[in-house]
């Protein structure tokens, strides 16, 4: 796909005017013409993009920018259905950051919303209020850990 111009300019004028990139760990290389993880989230922010977060399913959330970048462990559960977590997930993002939320505790929220969205079946019934959310992050006691670089 990166290999026809039109393509790579149509990317460019997009990442330029994006906030916040959010793949899953197998989408960070989609958008990129680098071959690694790494070198392709440098590159997103070297576009424009302000933050990268990368969801990691049962291995939990990285986010980068261009001041810092930590990674949040995933909260151990017991999958039924992974339908709907990334949404739940991402709108959890967003919704804290409205809040405002810290990136890192916005990070944990998502987190536990991911971990939260796979305990249940189908794509709306994980969704949580934020009560639920803070007496599951309450009960796993779950800390921040600075990301490998």
């Amino acid at each position: 796909m990166l290999d026809i111009p039109e393509m790579r300019d149509a990317l460019h004028f997009v990442l330029e005017l994006t906030d916040i990139y959010m793949p899953s760990e197998g989408e960070v290389l989609l958008l990129s013409p680098h071959s690694t993880p790494e070198r392709a989230i440098a590159g997103f922010l070297e576009e424009g993009v302000k933050e990268v977060i990368v969801k990691r399913g049962n291995q939990g959330a990285s986010y980068y920018s261009a001041n810092e970048q930590f990674h949040v462990e995933s909260y151990p559960v017991e999958e039924v259905d992974p339908t709907g977590a990334g949404d739940c997930f991402g709108g959890a993002w967003i919704a804290c950051r409205q809040l405002g939320f810290d990136v890192h505790r916005a990070l944990q929220y998502a987190n536990a919303c991911g971990a939260l969205a796979v305990t249940r079946r189908g794509p709306m019934e994980g969704t949580s209020r934020l009560a639920e959310i803070e007496a599951f992050i309450q009960r796993h006691d779950m800390s921040i850990q600075e990301a490998a670089q």
